[in-house]
């Protein structure tokens, strides 16, 4: 037997994730299948998602409520520019094309009001800041915890939570174990001291479009931590991707004016007149106006 024999069985035997631990130890073998399961997701991510520049038409909404009314609701037709993925500095930006508002309650946290649009539509996958960036994906645990239905089909769940003092995420992915490729994720930032939010939470999902997977939708909702008041946002990109190829400096001139600057304030059913894909969140909202009103 020679010394390198010797040395390998020496390392299997020590090694913390040999079979007799694994065997006696549940949490080790959920947190080994984890990351096992994530080093396949993140060795794929160039193959698996959309690589290039999309110009794409969405929809925004926002609302504001607190646990009895609604203070205010916006939302619009939006243009979606998301850069190539390997442009590590430039964000996404987003346009409005037609947009409508209306303010039920006077509030005194308009800082609530920014908008998310523009860091909603670029995905955790390749945010510079995300957790799952090559330099944070260290700062967490990937726990396996079980196979799981989504939208008709068996995907495997991970969850996952801070490592050391610099992770500061936790939540959930639903990984596609055939293409090793995330399909949604849900995930809690921390954000004790901030000063604005009591809670926040996002959720991501993905589906396989031309080629690639590509973010369709995300939903962020915040709680504010003075008064309360409920923060919900979502953003619509899998309606309509616009074909032709315009240069960015002309698509976005006046991309810096805020998203509902000019906004009606008309919620009657035919504001929508040509876009007949939003034809079921404008009856849901045409509903709540209503009901407001009264």
């Amino acid at each position: 037997m020679t010394l390198d024999t010797l040395l390998l069985i020496t390392t299997l035997l020590t090694s913390p994730y040999s079979s007799e631990t694994k065997a006696t130890d549940p949490s080790e073998i959920a947190m080994v299948e984890g990351e096992s399961l994530m080093k396949n997701v993140f060795d794929r991510f160039h193959i698996n998602y959309e690589m290039s520049r999309l110009h794409k038409v969405g929809y925004y909404k926002e609302a504001v409520s607190d646990k009895l009314a609604t203070y205010y609701l916006a939302e619009g037709i939006v243009d979606i520019y998301i850069p190539c993925n390997l442009n590590q500095e430039a964000g996404a930006a987003v346009k409005p094309i037609k947009t409508r508002k209306k303010v039920f309650e006077n509030l005194d946290q308009e800082k609530l009001l920014l908008g998310n649009a523009s860091d909603m539509a670029r995905s955790s996958i390749w945010r510079p800041n995300s957790f799952l960036n090559n330099k944070n994906r260290d700062n967490y645990f990937f726990e396996y915890a079980g196979e799981v239905e989504l939208n008709g089909n068996n995907v495997s769940l991970i969850e996952f939570s801070p490592s050391n003092s610099h992770g500061n995420v936790s939540g959930k992915i639903y990984v596609d174990k055939t293409y090793y490729a995330i399909v949604k994720i849900e995930y809690t930032p921390m954000v004790t001291g901030s000063g604005v939010w009591k809670s926040v939470d996002w959720t991501e999902n993905f589906e396989f479009k031309n080629g690639a997977y590509q973010l369709v939708s995300v939903q962020f909702q915040g709680v504010s931590f003075e008064d309360e008041l409920y923060y919900n946002a979502s953003l619509i990109m899998d309606q309509i991707e616009v074909i032709r190829r315009i240069p960015e400096n002309e698509l976005f001139i006046d991309f810096d004016a805020p998203l509902f600057e000019k906004a009606s304030e008309d919620f009657n059913e035919n504001f929508w007149d040509g876009y007949d894909f939003l034809k079921k969140e404008i009856k849901a909202d045409a509903n709540l106006i209503a009901s407001e009103s009264l």
